[in-house]
C-alpha cells in the first residue's frame, strides 16, 4: 500500500511538471510508417505512451499474481492447518496436565503432523495412552515418534523405558535401557534408570558392576553413592550367607573401598554375618578395631555379643573403656553381658541396673530379666523386667508407626 501511494505521488508530480511545460508550447509530434502517419501534439503522444506502458505493466502484474495464486492459496491453507494444529496441541497438553487421558491423546494425535513438533506430540500421546491403559497404542505412538525423528533415539528410548517401569514391565525396560547403553554408554540418565531397574529386579551383581560407571560419571553425589554402595554390599552379603558361600562373603568385604570398610555401621553388619558363620575371632578383631577408630554405640553393643576364648580379658578391656568414654547405657549393657559370660552374677546385675538408670531399653530389661530368672532365682523381678521391656518395645513400635504416618499427615495438612 505504501509503495502504491509512493508511485502514485511520483506519477502526479510528473504529470503536473509536464502540464506546466506544455502550457505555453505543447510541441509537435509526427509518427509515420509506410502509408500510415499520426500527427499531434507532443504532450498527447507522451500521455498516450504513458497510458500504454501503464496498461502493459498492469497486465504483467495481474499475470504474475495469477501464476502465484495457487501457491499462495496453498500457503494460506497450510498456515490455517498449522494454526489449527497448534491449538489442538495446546489443548492436548492441557488435557494431559488435567488427567483427561483420552481427550489429550485425541488432540495430540490430530496435531502431530501439522504442529511442527511431531516428536513431542507423539511422546506425550504415548504417555496419555498408557495412562488410559493401552500398551498397544503407547507402543504405536513411540514407533511414530521414531519415524518422525530417527535421530532422537535416546529421548524416545528413555521415555519408553520410563513408561515401561511405571507400568511394571521391568524386564522390557531393562532391554530398552541395555540398547540405549550400547548407543550411549556414558549417558547419565540411561545409567541412572539402569541403576533403578537393577534395584527393582534385585540384580545385585549387575548393580555392583554398574557402580564404577556411576562413580566415574558422577551420576550421584558422593555421599548418596556411598549409601547405595553400603546397601548393595549388605544385600550381596545376605545373598552369600543364604548360598552358604563364606568365601564370597569375605571377598565382598575386601572389594569395598577402604573408607566404606571403616564405617561403623558397615563393620557392625559385616561382623553380624561373621557371627552367623561362626567366625567369632575375626568378628571380635574387627569390632575392637572399629571401636578404636570410632566410638560407636552399635559396635559397643556388638562387642558384648561376641564371646572370646578368654572372657575375663574381654571384660577387663571393656571396663577400661569406662574411664575413657564415660558410663553410657550401651557400654554398661555390654559390661553386664560380659559379666554374665564370666558368671559374675552380682556384677552383671549392677551393670544392667545402672544401664537402665542411664537410659531404659527393652534389650537391657530382657537381659536383666533372664539373669533374675536363670541365675538369681527371683521370678518376681524377672517378670517385672520382662513387663517393662515389653512396654518399651510396644512404645518404640508405636513411635515408628507414627514416624511412618507423619509424611502423610503433613501432606494432608498442606492440601487442606
Amino acid at each position: 500500500m505504501i509503495r502504491l501511494l509512493f508511485y502514485s505521488l511520483i506519477f502526479l508530480i510528473g504529470a503536473v511538471y509536464i502540464a506546466l511545460i506544455a502550457k505555453d508550447d505543447p510541441g509537435y509530434a509526427l509518427l509515420s510508417h509506410g502509408n500510415w502517419s499520426i500527427e499531434g501534439t507532443l504532450v498527447l503522444l507522451l500521455g498516450a505512451l504513458s497510458i500504454l506502458i501503464g496498461c502493459i505493466l498492469l497486465l504483467v502484474y495481474l499475470l504474475v499474481k495469477t501464476i502465484k495464486f495457487p501457491g499462495k492459496l496453498g500457503n494460506w491453507s497450510q498456515s490455517r492447518k498449522t494454526v489449527k494444529a497448534i491449538k489442538n496441541c495446546n489443548k492436548g497438553y492441557i488435557e494431559l496436565a488435567e488427567g483427561n487421558w483420552r481427550e489429550a491423546e485425541k488432540h495430540l494425535r490430530k496435531s502431530a503432523n501439522s504442529s511442527g513438533m511431531p516428536l513431542l506430540n507423539y511422546l506425550a500421546a504415548a504417555r496419555a495412552a498408557q495412562e488410559d491403559g493401552s500398551q498397544h497404542r503407547r507402543d504405536n505412538y513411540l514407533l511414530q515418534a521414531h519415524k518422525s525423528d530417527p535421530q532422537a533415539d535416546i529421548a524416545i528410548g528413555l521415555t519408553q523405558a520410563e513408561l515401561q517401569i511405571k507400568d511394571g514391565q521391568t524386564e522390557q525396560a531393562l532391554a530398552t535401557l541395555m540398547h540405549l547403553r550400547s548407543v550411549a554408554p556414558k549417558h547419565k540418565q540411561v545409567l541412572k534408570m539402569l541403576f533403578r531397574v537393577y534395584q527393582q529386579l534385585n540384580s545385585w551383581k549387575d548393580l555392583e558392576s554398574l557402580l564404577p560407571e556411576l562413580r566415574k560419571n558422577n551420576i550421584f553425589e558422593h555421599s548418596v553413592l556411598s549409601q547405595y554402595e553400603q546397601s548393595l554390599s549388605k544385600q550381596l552379603m545376605i545373598q552369600a550367607i543364604q548360598n552358604k558361600n563364606h568365601g564370597e562373603l569375605k571377598s565382598i568385604w575386601n572389594r569395598l573401598p577402604k573408607a566404606t570398610r571403616a564405617e561403623p555401621e558397615m563393620i557392625h553388619f559385616y561382623c553380624q554375618q561373621l557371627l552367623l558363620i561362626g567366625e567369632h575371632k575375626l568378628a571380635l578383631d574387627l569390632t575392637k578395631e572399629g571401636i578404636k577408630n570410632h566410638w560407636h554405640s552399635s559396635l559397643i553393643l556388638l562387642y558384648g555379643l561376641v564371646q572370646e576364648k578368654e572372657p575375663a580379658r574381654q571384660l577387663e578391656t571393656a571396663e577400661l573403656w569406662l574411664s575413657d568414654n564415660g558410663r553410657s547405657a550401651e557400654l554398661l549393657l555390654t559390661l553386664g553381658r560380659l559379666s554374665i559370660y564370666n558368671q559374675l552374677w552380682g556384677k552383671a546385675r549392677d551393670y544392667l541396673s545402672e544401664s537402665l538408670a542411664v537410659s531404659p531399653s527393652a534389650e537391657a530389661f530382657q537381659v536383666l530379666g533372664e539373669l533374675y530368672e536363670t541365675q538369681l532365682a527371683d521370678s518376681v523381678e524377672a517378670m517385672n523386667c520382662y513387663r517393662e521391656g515389653l512396654i518399651l518395645s510396644a512404645q518404640a513400635k508405636e513411635l515408628m508407626s507414627l514416624e511412618d504416618e507423619l509424611p502423610m499427615v503433613i501432606a494432608l495438612n498442606a492440601a487442606c
